[in-house]
């Protein structure tokens, strides 16, 4: 079992865990703050034991919620994020998954990122960029939307004055509220645009998928589109004070 075929592993035992068995109280526990900065709950704890299982024997992981887990056999980075919007799931929103980066060198080469609510699964080698689900063996590859008609803002209220300089210039978004899984969908949808301090477990298996796409990265700023008019276009509003 290679590296990508053991996160998806991880991926379907926790897609059965949650819709076969479904969440129980412990799952909605909160314990202490976790590496991310974020309070850890029961299903994040789940989750991350249940890739530490899948995964260890691939290199050290650095987990979002219990921080560097040294690896017995091997020496590669792991970046891991178990549960990508937990407060959405535990909330009953279906938009939340998780990402998994695998670095050699100090460069990352592979990438898994699930929709654990609807089982959609990208994964990313050196064969590409290519989507399928949770349970499949059938991956195709990911092509760029051009029928796109809106974008995501992830963390949007805390950016009202960019809020409304979109709305002035009339470009529709969505913040669902799981960036590495809206990273993931970039080739999908207009844009992603993400303020505020981005942390390394969100955004590394995201950023290795959209490589390939126009970027932005400016202070607390992060922006990525497949079209370069439509990235500019937001720029510009970025730079109109």
């Amino acid at each position: 079992m290679n590296f990508i075929e053991a996160s998806l592993c991880a991926n379907e035992e926790l897609y059965t865990l949650l819709h076969v068995k479904g969440l129980v109280q412990e799952h909605h526990l909160a314990f202490d703050v976790g590496a991310g900065g974020d309070v850890s709950v029961g299903i994040d704890l789940v989750a991350e034991k249940i890739f530490i299982k899948y995964l260890l024997p691939f290199g050290e992981i650095h987990s979002e919620e219990s921080g560097v887990i040294k690896s017995p056999t091997a020496s590669a980075r792991i970046v891991l994020d178990p549960i990508d919007g937990s407060e959405n799931l535990l909330s009953h929103l279906p938009y939340y998954g998780t990402s998994v980066a695998y670095f050699e060198a100090g460069k990352c080469t592979q990438a898994v990122i699930a929709n654990l609510a609807n089982g959609d699964v990208f994964i990313k080698d050196e064969k590409g960029l290519r989507r399928g689900k949770i349970g499949s063996k059938n991956f195709l590859h990911v092509e760029k939307n051009s029928f796109s008609k809106v974008g995501i803002f992830e963390r949007s209220y805390a950016s009202l004055q960019m809020h409304e300089k979109l709305h002035n210039a009339q470009i529709k978004y969505r913040s669902p509220g799981a960036f590495a899984l809206s990273l993931a969908y970039a080739h999908e949808v207009a844009f992603v645009l993400y303020v505020g301090k981005m942390r390394s477990y969100d955004v590394e298996a995201g950023l290795f998928m959209c490589e390939r796409l126009y970027t932005f990265h400016q202070g607390d700023i992060f922006l990525v589109s497949k079209d370069k008019e439509t990235l500019d276009k937001i720029i510009g509003l970025f730079k109109s004070d």
